[in-house]
């Protein structure tokens, strides 16, 4: 119709795209992780660090490459190409979808949001930052919560999504927000075993002794996954060994309750060397 079809444009513009950004990758590119070491203060062994960079911890490194070089393109490459495609979409759609395309120029939030569906949430699990931004331009609440009252960061923490959680927090993200059961962005961090994402929040000064409705706080979680690098972090930087849920379970307790595995002896013996209180 217009020589090329969408997808053979698209590839085309995503090859120049590629190329372009090899030739610009001195360049800082927005939207990437934000390094939690920086200042953090979080004094763990160094012999540690090889095991906790081994988990798996998925980055979304690779999804942001394709945006990034999107975004070095040239700009009348872009043009030209969202020229093309616009004229070949509107020769596709139909009289009743001419009508609404014409009808939501900006955003309609409130056509694509449910209680359960934040458009939101779903762009930070996905990774899309562009779009994140974009809705955020248009007046959308970066801490506008879901029926269970999780948020964007909190949804963008359990996805490990590296790079938006680093996004979400300079864009202003509170790391401090409750969801209905009390969980914080921190809780959230150490249930995925996501150390990194746990330095950086406790770099934007999170209370590493917020408890959530049951009295849990991250440390309980950090123990009951028998995650114990994350648990060191959370005790060097000021997390109470001695703090009781709400039926009166302490770390240790918890700990405990395992058995008498290797895991609950190196556990213990982390909970009994650090100092009960430390001045921060």
């Amino acid at each position: 119709m217009y020589g090329l079809s969408v997808a053979e444009s698209h590839s085309r513009v995503r090859a120049y795209a590629v190329n372009s950004n090899q030739a610009s990758s001195m360049q800082i590119r927005p939207g990437t992780w934000e390094d939690p070491d920086n200042g953090s203060g979080s004094e763990y062994d160094e012999d540690d660090e090889g095991e906790e960079n081994d988990w798996g911890h998925e980055s979304d490194w690779e999804e942001e490459i394709d945006a990034s070089a999107t975004n070095n393109v040239d700009k009348s490459t872009i043009n030209t190409y969202e020229e093309d495609l616009v004229k070949e979409v509107e020769q596709l759609l139909g009289p009743e979808e001419r009508a609404i395309l014409q009808q939501n120029v900006k955003p309609n939030l409130g056509k694509i949001s449910t209680a359960k569906w934040s458009p939101l949430h779903t762009l930070a699990l996905s990774g899309q930052i562009p779009f994140m931004d974009k809705l955020l331009e248009n007046g959308l609440d970066i801490d506008t919560v879901d029926r269970d009252g999780l948020t964007a960061l909190h949804k963008a923490i359990i996805g490990k999504k590296e790079a938006v959680i680093s996004h979400l927090l300079r864009k202003g993200a509170d790391p401090h927000v409750k969801a209905r059961d009390g969980a914080t962005p921190l809780h959230y961090a150490v249930h995925v075993g996501a150390i990194q994402t746990v330095k950086l929040l406790i770099k934007y000064k999170v209370d590493v002794n917020v408890a959530d409705n049951e009295g849990w706080t991250p440390l309980h979680v950090a123990i009951q996954s028998r995650n114990r690098f994350i648990a060191k972090v959370l005790l060097v930087n000021g997390a109470d060994k001695n703090r009781r849920t709400k039926d009166g379970r302490t770390p240790m307790d918890l700990n405990f309750c395992y058995g008498k595995d290797f895991k609950s002896f190196d556990l213990a013996k982390l909970l009994k060397i650090m100092p009960a209180n430390r001045d921060f």
